[in-house]
């Protein structure tokens, strides 16, 4: 038996059998991941807002059902890391649409201001996470008159 080249036909089977898979239900991102990278958790990406005050360098994280045991917060020299696991899915039921994040998520931020760490504080708040760093305080300078003698 001979085989014949068609590549027309081999793309419309490609479509067909990608748009079966869009069109289904059962199909997420998360799940997409979870099965191309099963020895690696998939991390989500977390969204942030910093802003600056006189006094600190504050942080705002949007992490929606994460309770305070599944968040770890770190501070290294200049940096600040915010890992955490978001509450997994619902688990036998058929979604219509699924866009909460699962999974876990890291975010590392790069400081340009010295920070006290010991002072910082952090909480959750309507599934916002609030991080508040003190900036450190620059040592005054002092200006020193010289007086020359003659």
């Amino acid at each position: 038996m001979r085989w014949k080249l068609n590549p027309m036909a081999d793309y419309i089977a490609v479509r067909d059998a990608v748009s079966r898979l869009l069109h289904d239900p059962r199909f997420t991102p998360a799940r997409v991941l979870r099965v191309f990278r099963r020895e690696a958790e998939a991390q989500v990406s977390l969204p942030v807002d910093v802003y600056t005050t006189a006094e600190d360098i504050v942080v705002i994280a949007a992490v929606p059902g994460v309770k305070p045991r599944d968040l770890e917060i770190k501070i290294e020299g200049d940096c600040l890391t915010l890992r955490g696991k978001y509450p997994p899915p619902v688990v036998n039921v058929l979604y219509a649409m699924q866009e909460c994040p699962t999974g876990y998520f890291s975010r590392t931020l790069r400081l340009n201001v010295p920070v006290d760490a010991g002072r910082a504080q952090a909480k959750i708040v309507d599934g916002q996470l609030i991080v508040v760093l003190p900036k450190i305080q620059e040592t005054q300078s002092k200006v020193v008159h010289v007086r020359v003698q003659a």
